[in-house]
């Protein structure tokens, strides 16, 4: 099979069955896709690390819609929340574990990794959120005053937007 860019073997998995492609086919699609994730995505990481908070957000939406999952820590009192001195009540996600790696420093270092499933913050996480008035810190980093939050049903609306553009 020729070499694709990502987007292009994203293309075609997504149209697997309009392309009429063999199992074999897919497989060896799924293979080059997993290739390029694992040697560019040490790179994404570290030029992600030193963008704007608003380009964080962005991306973890983009990314979040992309692979069907996001990543958030927990401890022993369930997922990780913060309040600032206004009483506003933050949560954190990521669109990579290794994103969510990093910020297991200081008071979260004991904190675990936790998936969640695209469907599940789509349908349940985040509308629930949104009821407590709960805003999405996307994509935090370690020592980084550049925090971009948003309301989580704002969060929730991009996210479905985002999806929607794969239809």
């Amino acid at each position: 099979m020729e070499e694709l860019s990502p987007k292009e073997i994203r293309d075609r998995l997504r149209n697997s069955i309009k392309l009429k492609l063999s199992v074999q086919e897919v497989e060896e699609l799924a293979a080059m896709l997993r290739k390029h994730k694992s040697v560019s995505r040490p790179k994404e990481i570290n030029a992600m690390l030193r963008k704007s908070g608003q380009d964080r957000y962005i991306y973890s939406v983009k990314r979040i819609a992309d692979e069907g999952e996001a990543w958030t820590l927990k401890n022993d009192d369930g997922i990780v929340t913060t309040e600032d001195s206004d009483g506003n009540n933050y949560f954190y996600i990521w669109p990579y574990k290794e994103y969510a790696l990093k910020c297991k420093v200081g008071e979260w270092k004991d904190c675990e990794l936790f998936k969640l499933s695209l469907e599940y913050l789509i349908k349940e996480f985040l509308p629930e959120l949104s009821k407590k008035g709960v805003r999405v810190v996307a994509l935090e980093v370690p020592n980084d005053e550049q925090v971009t939050s948003s309301p989580a049903n704002d969060f929730l609306n991009n996210l479905l937007f985002e999806c929607s553009q794969f239809a």
